[in-house]
């Protein structure tokens, strides 16, 4: 009976025992070759754009640029991609005087100080002008225009600087194909208006929102949003789940897009033998920080190219979620939805308001699989039951019900790398 591991958080793994005759297998990335020098791989980029000007060329007489930043729940190296950035900005002329960064939080909670730190390195976030994005601050946000249909709303501090830098990785995202391009700035520095309508049902229902869609309608949105705006140059990543630098890209944002995914797809995309009864798939750090965020694990499972797990089958996430469920008011939204098909409907018939994207995501899942379990998580049982999800102590207890409920021939998948594999069944 194989024991296979699991990556459940920083520093420590999970094992579960599979039955030989049950174990499809594991979905495991290709480990790709390793920039040897991620300092000079990100210079590289810097320098030898994929489309337009170096950076140093583009800040050459510019007195106020803006970079935007990810935030802490997308794992992205950006105190090595900032030293690199200011070094070219100050190879330009540019003074420190001149640069403000934007942490592109999105919806997301502001950074702490320490955050901020370890996320930008100390030396920044004691010398330069940092600001926390506030998608619901009115003073602070300004009206673009629209593309696709979807309103361009962006933090005024965009629009008013002469030179727009973002960072950033590329890796798999339900409503964009990949993440990457324009989207930590129209997204991450978005306000409410564009943030609800691009997370909204025209966009979460949409059926060219799935894993690996480089044509979707939200990403066609981000690229020409990202023009509107005027999105001078974006410096993106693409990452193993090891966390090392494979390559960078930089650039225009779309031109670096369209490369960075091609390249991306030998990275994320892999091929699975055949359709689960059971899928086990693991979020990792820091996707697990909280539920809505850990529940993106269930993505490959069901919302990729096509599901690999079988219509009333069972997906299992391991996941710690020691920051709670990450959006509260879907449990209120959720509370006369007893399952997956009813949450759609009331999403369909009512729109999804702020805040309770993560309650059509799960109705979504549960149109599809019998059972979404969180395994090994510090939710209390009484929450996750109110989200519609189903709670179990251990990984290995809840493959045990599945196998019980589903039958002793049931097929099981893993997926190491819940948030970062596109698995891919067979023509």
């Amino acid at each position: 009976m194989p024991t296979v591991p699991l990556p459940y958080d920083q520093g420590r793994s999970l094992t579960v025992a599979i039955p030989d005759g049950n174990y499809l297998g594991s979905a495991d990335l290709p480990r790709l070759p390793a920039a040897p020098d991620p300092a000079a791989e990100v210079l590289r980029a810097l320098r030898d754009p994929v489309e337009g000007p170096p950076l140093a060329d583009l800040a050459r007489g510019k007195e106020r640029i803006d970079i935007a930043v990810t935030d802490i729940t997308r794992y992205c190296p950006d105190d090595l991609l900032v030293d690199a950035i200011l070094g070219e900005l100050a190879s330009a002329g540019v003074s420190s005087s001149a640069v403000m960064f934007i942490l592109a939080l999105g919806s997301h909670r502001p950074m702490t100080p320490r955050e901020i730190a370890g996320k930008l390195g100390a030396r920044i976030a004691e010398t330069y002008r940092i600001l926390n994005h506030d998608w619901k601050d009115d003073g602070t946000l300004v009206n673009v225009g629209a593309e696709e249909g979807f309103p361009i709303q962006v933090n005024r501090e965009i629009v008013e600087a002469d030179l727009r830098l973002a960072t950033g990785v590329i890796e798999p995202h339900l409503f964009a194909g990949y993440s990457g391009g324009a989207k930590t700035l129209v997204i991450g520095a978005g306000g409410h208006a564009t943030i609800a309508a691009t997370h909204g049902y025209a966009v979460l229902s949409h059926p060219s929102s799935r894993l690996g869609n480089a044509d979707s309608v939200f990403r066609r949105f981000i690229n020409r949003a990202g023009e509107r705006v005027g999105v001078d140059f974006v410096l993106n990543l693409v990452v193993d789940p090891d966390k090392r630098l494979i390559r960078a890209f930089a650039g225009r944002p779309a031109a670096v897009y369209a490369a960075g995914v091609a390249f991306a797809r030998s990275v994320f995309e892999v091929p699975v033998a055949g359709e689960a009864d059971i899928v086990i798939s693991v979020p990792g750090a820091p996707k697990n920080l909280n539920l809505y965020q850990a529940t993106r694990a269930a993505y490959p499972a069901i919302l990729g190219p096509r599901p690999v797990v079988r219509a009333g089958g069972i997906v299992v996430i391991p996941a710690p979620c020691p920051d709670g469920v990450g959006e509260d008011t879907s449990r209120v939204w959720m509370r006369d939805t007893p399952d997956g098909p009813s949450i759609v409907e009331k999403a369909r018939r009512e729109g999804i308001p702020e805040g309770t994207h993560m309650a059509y995501r799960f109705g979504r899942f549960l149109t599809h699989a019998s059972e979404v379990i969180v395994t090994d998580s510090q939710i209390p049982d009484k929450t996750i039951r109110q989200v519609r999800l189903t709670p179990m102590a251990t990984v290995q207890e809840a493959l045990d019900y599945a196998l019980a409920v589903l039958g002793k021939d049931s097929r099981v998948l893993v997926i190491p790398h819940g948030v970062a594999a596109i698995p891919v069944l067979p023509l």
